[in-house]
């Protein structure tokens, strides 16, 4: 009884350790998020631009 008590402490104190060391390391997203994230910020602005171009060639006719 004493034993599976003190075994289970420990088990939880290596979980917390665990725990612990994931929370202190600063989370970094992925290098595809990254990506992603950069080929959606390019493609809207792309789109926007073509937009005013042709919004300023219309006016100009």
């Amino acid at each position: 009884m004493e034993q599976e008590k003190e075994k289970e402490i420990k088990e939880l104190k290596e979980r917390l350790t665990i725990v612990e060391n994931k929370l202190l390391k600063p989370s970094r997203p992925s290098t595809g998020i990254k990506f992603l994230l950069g080929f959606v910020i390019v493609f809207v602005i792309l789109l926007i631009t073509i937009g005013i171009l042709q919004f300023i060639g219309a006016s100009s006719t």
